[in-house]
């Protein structure tokens, strides 16, 4: 699949390079950006729980000056979700990027709408918490946005490493008669090294575990998949930490 390349023309790079300068990168500057949806709140962290802004232009003045929106960043090339394995392939890619281009909003257009994480009945008990015995849903698409903006932030972690993830020859697949789900379990190993607030590494959170993920697609004829539910299975060696104690730590 080959990569489209399109050239700026001079006013669009001009009013390129005015939005980025207007926006500030660090929590030092004022950012004269309007924060959307897309924004990336590592690249911009005055975005970080902003709410964001609906008009662009000054209130009664429809002829001022627009406010251009926050760059999101660097986006990854990602594989086409047609394929519930492009979907898996697509995680492990934005995980490990490099830290300042990784994208959350990029890793939650991999999930459903209806997304849950269902964590091991252990990490339910050591961390009650976060993970509420008494809903039906324990964790959510909203739980799992927090989450991966405190995991993927560059100033928190430094390059993550993946040592296993699924892999077709090896790991099992199940499939539905409809064709429109379809469930992957196999073993993971990730590493990731946590940075102090002096910017020096720290420790190596280390996670190890089984998981199954069902992935969705609402047709087949032109599938699109996303994945809807993911449950966890700690590894049996307490050494390791799973995905569901990685979120709960990152959830506080």
């Amino acid at each position: 699949m080959g990569v489209r390349l399109h050239l700026l023309s001079a006013p669009l790079a001009i009013a390129w390079a005015m939005a980025f300068a207007g926006c500030g990168l660090d929590d030092g500057v004022q950012a004269d950006c309007r924060c959307t949806e897309d924004t990336d709140p590592a690249l911009f962290p005055h975005c970080r729980g902003a709410e964001l802004q609906v008009e662009r232009t000054s209130r009664g003045n429809p002829f001022s000056v627009q406010t251009p929106d926050c760059p999101s960043g660097e986006r990854l090339l990602l594989l086409e979700p047609t394929r519930p394995e492009n979907v898996l392939a697509n995680v492990r890619i934005v995980f490990e990027a490099r830290p300042q281009a990784r994208s959350p909003n990029q890793y939650m257009d991999q999930l459903s709408e209806d997304f849950f994480f269902l964590p091991d009945a252990q990490d339910i008990q050591l961390h009650p918490e976060v993970y509420d015995a008494d809903r039906d849903t324990l964790w959510t698409r909203e739980q799992e946005r927090r989450f991966v903006l405190a995991v993927l932030d560059p100033r928190s972690v430094d390059a993550i490493r993946f040592h296993r993830w699924y892999e077709a020859a090896k790991d099992e697949r199940i499939l539905t008669e409809e064709g429109l789900l379809e469930t992957y379990v196999f073993p993971y190993e990730v590493d990731f090294p946590e940075l102090l607030d002096t910017g020096e590494s720290g420790g190596i959170i280390s996670i190890k575990g089984r998981m199954a993920v069902d992935l969705v697609t609402p047709t087949v004829e032109n599938p699109v998949w996303a994945i809807q539910r993911w449950q966890d299975q700690r590894d049996a060696a307490p050494a390791k930490r799973s995905w569901g104690e990685l979120r709960a730590e990152f959830a506080r």
